[in-house]
């Protein structure tokens, strides 16, 4: 196992070398890991951490020379109980049918379900995994599917028992009892109804399921009755829609699929709860062992538990728009299962930086001591989205294109790339530049801007008007009027580094007796019309010495 370095405490990777060991131990020809998510809405990037699990999973194995595998189920054949905030369609209308049966609102998908799902799964590319895609609604449709379906109907009197052990363990002895009773004539499946087309009446609360009455093994025929509209039919299994209950469905999936391993989040994985019950029907249904239970915790988004129902969402498009895909897997991979992520967008550039400097250790041009090399060996190429490159893409750094990519409106597109390659070219001591580090720093620049446009801070957020404020004009004093014209001089002599000009407000404010702090606040006043802002020596050079000495000239020259 990979050594972690004390400092980085953070780091808890010892969970992807365990849970590979784990699924090792299945020793079967074709390693399938699955996930899957109910469309009851936008999904929340929460189930990447899911996902992530499973493509690493897939990684290690095939770095082994196994063969392995990944799947994603869209469980659109759940029914409507609730929408979440700014759904425009009816609950009253739609509630009980399948979200694959629920039109997309916005008339660009087949479905209310396909809809949710394609934005999820539009952005996997990005995130680096290509996990099989499985649509819960069509895969009802098929032999293999329905006769899992059979299995569970045939069993029904094993999988009562199974529920009674495992839902009814902390009941009080009434609710127990009530329970019991209850499950005398309960079947695993509920119906689609013909007329109606819902699988369940009433709402998030108050749900009554089409539940089977009865099922004949020898005529293969289904009892039903449905209690919105309140058919009761009997017909033969293959021409009527059915689906098990979800936690009958789950177990049946693993099995018609042999999934050998599928994360879960806590919700489902405490123990004894619905990845439990379906592992007891694995064994006792289907007869085998089911896949390799990984919990994990919930991730958050600042501070708060993310849930579609009641929209709080932040989507794998979301962070797309702010932040690389493989920060994000950074932080899923770097982190021990059991602790909760909590996602905070205010400090995306500070991440964003931070992961910048872990890549730079990978390809050795970071001083680090072995532990960290060897984190990195392991880490870098499991967190990048796409295979690593041989070599090293120089990256611009993000606190710089927060503020470069609010000047372009100022300065022009070709001045805000050249003074971005002149940035990395200075930092990293090249000459030149690769042709796909132009390419990242158009991809930064965009994510740069989109960030502090949403959650950059006012001391983040840069505006330069095309002339100084006559109101800040009338604030400049004598004294004020000295400095700025000693630096006047400065800026005219020539080109200086951004630490000289750094200097050369301390010289001038010395010089002519201002205070350092007030020199400051006049160019930042001069600039930006602010008492504050970047600091003012790389500043100056983005902005053009030229540019800067003609603002100040302005102001002394007045209008």
């Amino acid at each position: 196992m990979v050594p972690v370095p004390a400092p980085e405490d953070e780091f808890s990777i010892h969970w992807i070398e365990d849970v590979v060991s784990k699924v090792l131990k299945r020793n079967v020809g074709d390693y399938l890991m699955s996930a899957g998510k109910s469309p009851s809405g936008s999904i929340h990037i929460g189930i990447m951490r899911e996902l992530i699990i499973s493509d690493v999973i897939k990684r290690r194995l095939r770095d082994m020379g196994r063969r392995a595998r990944t799947m994603f189920i869209v469980d659109d054949y759940d029914p409507v109980r609730s929408f979440p905030p700014g759904v425009s369609l009816s609950l009253e209308e739609w509630v009980g049918i399948p979200y694959s049966d629920v039109p997309d609102e916005f008339g660009c998908c087949e479905s209310y379900g396909a809809h949710w799902a394609n934005e999820l799964i539009e952005a996997f590319p990005d995130f680096g995994i290509d996990p099989e895609i499985v649509w819960t609604s069509k895969l009802y449709e098929t032999p293999e599917m329905l006769e899992e379906v059979r299995t569970c109907l045939r069993h029904t009197e094993t999988i009562r028992e199974i529920m009674i052990e495992y839902v009814a363990r902390d009941f009080s002895p009434q609710q127990r009892v009530q329970y019991v009773e209850s499950m005398k004539t309960w079947y695993p499946a509920s119906v689609v109804c013909p007329n109606c087309g819902r699988l369940q009446a009433g709402a998030k609360g108050s749900i009554l399921p089409n539940r089977v009455l009865d099922y004949n093994v020898e005529t293969d025929q289904i009892t039903f009755k449905c209690h919105y509209c309140g058919l009761k039919d009997t017909r033969r299994l293959t021409d009527i829609r059915i689906k098990l209950t979800w936690r009958v469905d789950w177990p049946a999936k693993w099995h018609l699929f042999r999934v050998t391993c599928e994360p879960a989040g806590k919700d489902h994985a405490v123990k004894g709860g619905s990845y439990d019950t379906g592992l007891e029907i694995s064994r006792r249904v289907f007869g085998w062992e089911g896949p390799v239970k990984v919990p994990y915790e919930w991730v958050q988004i600042g501070g708060r538990d993310m849930t579609t129902s009641e929209g709080i969402v932040f989507t794998p498009r979301a962070w797309l728009d702010i932040a690389p895909a493989e920060l994000y897997r950074f932080q899923m991979l770097k982190t021990d299962l059991q602790r909760t992520i909590n996602i905070q967008p205010e400090r995306i550039p500070d991440s964003v930086d931070q992961y910048d400097k872990f890549e730079r250790v990978y390809y050795g041009l970071e001083e680090a001591d072995e532990a960290r090399r060897q984190l990195a060996r392991l880490l870098y190429p499991l967190a990048e989205a796409h295979q690593v490159r041989s070599e090293y893409v120089p990256k611009l750094p993000f606190k710089f294109a927060v503020v470069i990519s609010q000047l372009e409106e100022l300065l022009g597109r070709d001045t805000v790339i050249e003074r971005c390659v002149t940035a990395i070219k200075k930092r990293f001591s090249l000459g030149t530049i690769p042709d796909e580090a132009y390419r990242v720093i158009e991809k930064r620049l965009v994510m740069a801007r989109n960030w502090v446009r949403q959650y950059g801070t006012d001391r983040d957020r840069v505006e330069v008007s095309d002339h100084v404020p006559e109101e800040i004009r009338k604030t400049i004093t004598e004294q004020d009027r000295a400095f700025l014209s000693r630096l006047l001089h400065t800026l005219r002599s020539g080109p200086l580094t951004d630490d000289e000009l750094q200097g050369a407000i301390f010289s001038a404010a010395r010089e002519t007796g201002l205070k350092e702090r007030r020199a400051f606040t006049v160019m930042y006043r001069i600039l930006i019309s602010r008492k504050s802002g970047p600091r003012l020596g790389p500043f100056i050079n983005l902005l053009g010495a030229d540019w800067v000495a003609d603002r100040i000239e302005s102001v002394l020259v007045g209008p």
